[in-house]
C-alpha cells in the first residue's frame, strides 16, 4: 500500500515563517553573464571555391607570363634591330669602298690606254711632236735661253728638220738640245734659268687621273653611322 500526501506546495508555504515565505515570493531567477577571459568560440571560417581560386591563380599567371615575354621579345628585337642597323652600316660602308675602288682602277686603266694612244700617236705623226714643242716654248714667261731635254729618236727628227720648225722661235735666243734617256719617246722637259717644265706624258695624264678620281669621290655618297 502506497503513502500519496494530501498537500501542495501552497499548503507547506503556509507552514514556512513569514520571512521565508516573503524572501520565496520576491525571488527572480536571472542569467549569469559570461566573465571576461573566457572560453572564445572559435572563428567561422567561409567556405572556399577551389574552382574560383584555381581561375584566378591561372590567370594571375598567364598574365604575368605574358609580360615577361613581351619583356624579353622586346629585348631581343631592339637587339636584332641594333644588329641589323650595324650590318646596313657596313655594307654601306663597303659599298662606297668599293664604288671608290671601282672607280679608281677605272681611272687607272683610262689613263694607261690614253698613255699608249698618245705614244703611238706622236711616233706615228712626227710634225705633231713638233707643233707641241712649240707651244710649250711659247707658253713660258722667258724663253730668252731654253734648254729641251728629249728622247734620242725624238732629238734626231728635231735636229734633221730643225730649218722647219726653229724661225718661228723668235722668242728663243738661245736653245739648247739635250739627249736624255730618262724620259720616253714622246717626252718633252723643258728647262729656263727660272723654271723647269716636266712635259712627260705620263706625269701630265697622272695630274689628270688624279683630278678625275678626286672629282668622281666627290659624287660618291658618304656612309653615315
Amino acid at each position: 500500500m502506497s503513502f500519496t500526501p494530501d498537500f501542495n506546495l501552497q499548503t507547506i508555504t503556509a507552514f514556512e515563517p513569514d520571512a521565508v515565505a516573503t524572501a520565496a515570493a520576491a525571488f527572480t531567477p536571472t542569467v549569469a553573464r559570461p566573465r571576461s577571459g573566457g572560453i572564445t568560440p572559435p572563428p567561422v571560417v567561409p567556405e572556399i571555391d577551389l574552382d574560383a581560386e584555381q581561375r584566378r591563380a591561372f590567370e594571375e599567371g598567364f598574365a604575368q607570363g605574358e609580360r615577361a615575354g613581351l619583356e624579353v621579345g622586346r629585348e631581343k628585337a631592339t637587339s636584332y634591330i641594333a644588329t641589323l642597323a650595324d650590318a646596313l652600316e657596313g655594307a654601306c660602308t663597303v659599298r662606297g669602298e668599293i664604288q671608290r675602288q671601282a672607280h679608281e682602277e677605272v681611272t687607272l686603266l683610262a689613263v694607261a690606254i690614253a698613255e699608249r694612244i698618245v705614244r703611238r700617236t706622236l711616233a706615228l705623226d712626227r710634225p705633231l711632236f713638233v707643233e707641241r714643242l712649240q707651244t710649250l716654248i711659247a707658253e713660258l714667261d722667258d724663253p730668252t735661253t731654253v734648254t729641251l731635254r728629249l728622247h734620242p729618236l725624238d732629238l734626231a727628227y728635231i735636229e734633221q728638220h730643225e730649218g722647219e720648225w726653229r724661225p718661228r722661235l723668235t722668242r728663243v735666243a738661245h736653245l739648247n738640245l739635250e739627249e736624255s734617256h730618262e724620259v720616253q719617246q714622246g717626252d718633252i722637259c723643258v728647262e729656263t734659268p727660272t723654271v723647269s717644265v716636266d712635259a712627260r706624258i705620263a706625269t701630265l695624264l697622272a695630274t689628270i687621273g688624279t683630278r678625275l678620281t678626286e672629282a668622281v669621290a666627290e659624287t660618291i655618297p658618304e656612309a653615315t653611322s
